[in-house]
């Protein structure tokens, strides 16, 4: 019998793991890449801050793949996994996909200031149509259950 604090395995994807792997591999090569720009004498705010989301991002990125191979790995049809992980795995993507969209957003505003913009809007309506989209799969399944 589950408890109510379990549900059973959604299925991760090879595929999220590869796009933070993908997310990772990216932010790395940009801190790398980037990082032999900054002057000491001269800072580049927008470089920092964007390096800085890039760092924040990939603990997140790594950590997310880390419990995605666990739950594939580990898992098969009949495992419940825990609502615990399962939010760590949310969480981690958000952060990650967050830090690194806005991270990227700001270096393109160092290359167009069009092109950041247009990318940090899009980003934002992403997320208002999936918060959106999540609250009504939550009143749905409340209706549901109870």
């Amino acid at each position: 019998m589950a408890s109510e604090d379990s549900v059973p395995d959604p299925g991760v994807t090879t595929t999220n793991a590869l796009v933070h792997t993908g997310l990772l591999s990216v932010g790395l090569s940009n801190l790398f890449w980037k990082g032999s720009e900054i002057d000491s004498e001269n800072l580049d705010f927008l470089l920092i801050t964007a390096m800085a989301l890039f760092c924040l991002a990939l603990p997140f990125q790594a950590l997310y793949i880390l419990v995605s191979r666990m739950i594939r790995e580990y898992g098969s049809g009949a495992v419940i996994v825990p609502n615990s992980i399962l939010r760590l795995a949310t969480i981690c993507e958000i952060i990650s996909y967050s830090a690194g969209i806005l991270g990227f957003c700001l270096m393109l505003m160092r290359t167009s200031v069009i092109l950041g913009v247009v990318l940090f809007s899009s980003s934002l309506i992403v997320l208002i149509l999936t918060r959106s989209a999540m609250l009504q799969a939550e009143k749905i399944e409340a209706r549901v259950s109870g």
